[in-house]
């Protein structure tokens, strides 16, 4: 996996730097800089305006009663995309452009979704495990009556120093 990651990684930087390059020599280093900035507050005002159609279409989709699964990875992908847009680099504007078009953000929303959920890293932080080793020790189905608070407890003699006078 770490050796996957490594390549990938090396990959993406030999792209983006081979991306710099070229547009640098075509249109200059200045105009270089300013499309990278430029690319940015596209980014920012794309997810503006189409955030608010999906947020729109999922308090729709919820009054009405339906699952916004459509809708919710829409708007993963919406993220993902505006995320991309914002880090300096042609080649992650030009995959941060791609998720915002309507029919691949739904099937990218519902594969960063699915990948989301199976990693190890999201079901460790997000799934209840069980910390007893022994099942006798765990309770099948806790009652609000059985809640413990725990906490420290002082017993002081004299209360009239600590209540407010009236």
């Amino acid at each position: 996996m770490g050796l996957i990651f490594l390549v990938t990684f090396l990959v993406w930087g030999w792209a983006e730097m081979s991306a710099f390059i070229y547009i640098g020599k075509e249109f200059g280093g200045l105009l270089t800089l300013l499309g990278i900035v430029f690319t940015g507050v596209i980014g920012i005002a794309l997810l503006k305006q189409q955030g608010k159609r999906v947020v729109n279409r999922i308090q729709t989709e919820i009054r009405d009663g339906q699952p916004p699964i459509q809708s919710i990875s829409d708007s993963i992908s919406l993220l993902f995309g505006a995320i991309l847009m914002l880090v300096p680099g042609y080649v992650t504007d030009v995959i941060g452009l791609i998720l915002f078009i309507p029919g691949i953000r739904t099937i990218a929303g519902i594969y960063i979704l699915k990948w989301v959920t199976q990693s190890q890293r999201f079901t460790n932080h997000f799934h209840f495990r069980n910390r007893f080793d022994n099942a006798e020790n765990v309770r099948q189905s806790p009652s609000h009556d059985d809640e413990i608070i725990e906490g420290k407890f002082e017993e002081r003699s004299d209360q009239s120093k600590y209540l407010p006078k009236s």
